[in-house]
């Protein structure tokens, strides 16, 4: 018997089991479902959007100039009595909504640990501690980091009065996490990863060069 033959009916009942299953969730528990296996808000405007070619409300959208919004080259058509509302991508600064600069967001996070860390854990405490010397050195150059950054192979940093065996990217986003967890405000822990996600290379890479990595 080929192979191929002899596995396709377990195979094919697999699939009418996925089938069964899904018929018998509703439409808000079918999109549970598909979002925790990775569907994405930029698939659903795919599925539900119009071109400018087909509607004329997006082309009259695109048309109108603002450096500060987007479109999707498929966008999302709701129409009303008058019009239609077009969706689009509004693009807002970080100082518009009030989000600090990343080296007052690290301050923030430092001044968390030192009135919330109590005892503590040694080993938190040393991660703590070898961010307050990043700090020291490196101060506001967090707020200009700019360039092409490179790949940083050196994953231990000799900080003079403590060595951290980690990317200090990896630092920053793992003390933030933690914070988050015991009460730091989520909005400067959700900023300060979402700086580490854009500028982790060029974070590294400006640590790279200022301290000396361990042998």
């Amino acid at each position: 018997m080929n192979h191929e033959d002899a596995v396709r009916p377990c195979a094919e009942a697999d699939a009418l089991k996925l089938v069964q299953s899904l018929r018998a969730l509703d439409a808000k528990q079918l999109l549970q479902s598909a979002v925790e296996r990775g569907l994405t808000f930029g698939e659903c405007i795919n599925a539900f959007g119009v071109t400018p070619e087909e509607s004329a409300f997006v082309s009259a959208a695109q048309a109108m100039p603002d450096d500060d919004i987007e479109f999707d080259d498929r966008t999302v058509v709701s129409r009303s009595e008058r019009g239609a509302f077009v969706h689009c991508w509004h693009f807002v600064p970080n100082e518009a909504a009030g989000i600090p600069e990343p080296s007052v967001m690290l301050e923030a996070l430092q001044y968390f640990a030192a009135t919330h860390q109590g005892g503590g854990d040694p080993q938190l405490k040393a991660k703590y501690l070898a961010l307050a010397q990043l700090m020291d050195v490196l101060g506001a150059e967090f707020d200009e980091l700019e360039g092409t950054p490179r790949e940083v192979v050196p994953s231990c940093f000799d900080l003079g009065d403590v060595s951290i065996e980690m990317l200090p990217s990896r630092l920053v986003a793992e003390l933030a996490a933690i914070a988050l967890d015991q009460g730091f405000s989520p909005v400067l822990a959700e900023a300060l990863l979402n700086w580490i996600e854009h500028q982790c290379n060029l974070l590294d890479q400006l640590a790279a060069e200022m301290f000396v990595a361990a042998a």
